[in-house]
């Protein structure tokens, strides 16, 4: 800092000895006076300074002092002479002021984030229902039924088969008479007492009801001859004698083969012969059995 220096008072001179007493006191009282408005000055440079310093370590304040503002002009008394008295004004000396440079206020950059991307919804398809498996039930095959027995008796009789007027029939338990027999339907024919008898049971067919039918009329009209040359062309693939001439009946008037008795076929020539001979009376009128 420059400050100004106040000038030198003139030097007295001889011819005001006399009044030097009086003068020094007013030159006193003067100097006193004087000296204020140097004070001032000097404590305003100071707190000019001082503002100076902060904003200088303050760059984000704007300063309030403008770095181009002169220091305010001070007066000091002039020399006192012997001829007068009084203040004399000192030229003002200008202190020019460092320039405050301002620094710039840092500004900050932003930055833009753009936000993440949303992704896009997920559609979730719900699978299709799996139908329940179908279970395939096969239909049951029918049961045959056969018709009622009595159905079955007439419809043999009307086809030509003759049990005799000593003949009857009725359903109960074949086993009996005739043993164990196996099958969903049985009969069994035997005769007591010159009467002829069929017990069926079960649900009989129609080859079985023929041949128990043809068993009741060979035990009432067969003779010895027929039965004996029958049962040699069966060889005995049939049960009995009975049952193979009862089976030729059926063939030939049923037009089936029974398969109730053995596994006896007879022959379609024998079974004609059978039916043509099955009332004789004699033995010796039997032909002989054809093949």
């Amino acid at each position: 800092m420059v400050e100004g220096v106040p000038a030198a008072p003139a030097p007295l001179r001889a011819t005001d000895t006399g009044r030097v007493d009086g003068i020094s006191r007013r030159i006193r009282g003067a100097s006193r006076l004087g000296r204020l408005p140097v004070l001032l000055v000097v404590a305003g440079v100071a707190s000019a300074l001082t503002l100076t310093t902060v904003m200088a370590l303050s760059p984000h304040r704007t300063p309030s002092v403008p770095s181009s503002s002169p220091i305010p002009t001070r007066t000091t008394p002039a020399a006192t002479t012997g001829a007068a008295l009084g203040p004399t004004t000192t030229t003002p000396t200008s202190v020019p002021l460092t320039a405050i440079s301002t620094t710039s206020t840092p500004t900050t950059s932003s930055t833009t984030v753009a936000p993440a991307p949303v992704p896009a919804p997920v559609t979730v398809v719900a699978p299709a229902p799996v139908p329940a498996p179908v279970t395939v039930v096969a239909a049951a095959q029918p049961v045959a039924v056969e018709p009622p027995v009595a159905t079955l008796v007439a419809a043999v009789e009307a086809a030509g088969i003759e049990p005799g007027s000593n003949w009857s029939w009725s359903m109960g338990d074949t086993a009996a008479h005739c043993g164990p027999i196996s099958g969903s339907g049985t009969g069994c024919t035997f005769g007591a007492g010159g009467l002829e008898y069929t017990v069926f049971a079960g649900s009989p067919n129609l080859s079985l009801v023929a041949h128990e039918l043809a068993n009741a009329e060979t035990q009432n009209d067969a003779v010895p001859d027929l039965l004996s040359e029958v049962a040699a062309a069966a060889g005995g693939s049939s049960w009995s004698p009975t049952d193979a001439v009862a089976s030729c009946l059926v063939a030939h008037f049923i037009g089936i083969q029974d398969d109730a008795a053995g596994v006896w076929a007879c022959p379609a020539s024998l079974a004609t012969f059978v039916a043509g001979n099955i009332h004789d009376t004699l033995s010796t009128t039997v032909g002989t059995i054809p093949g």
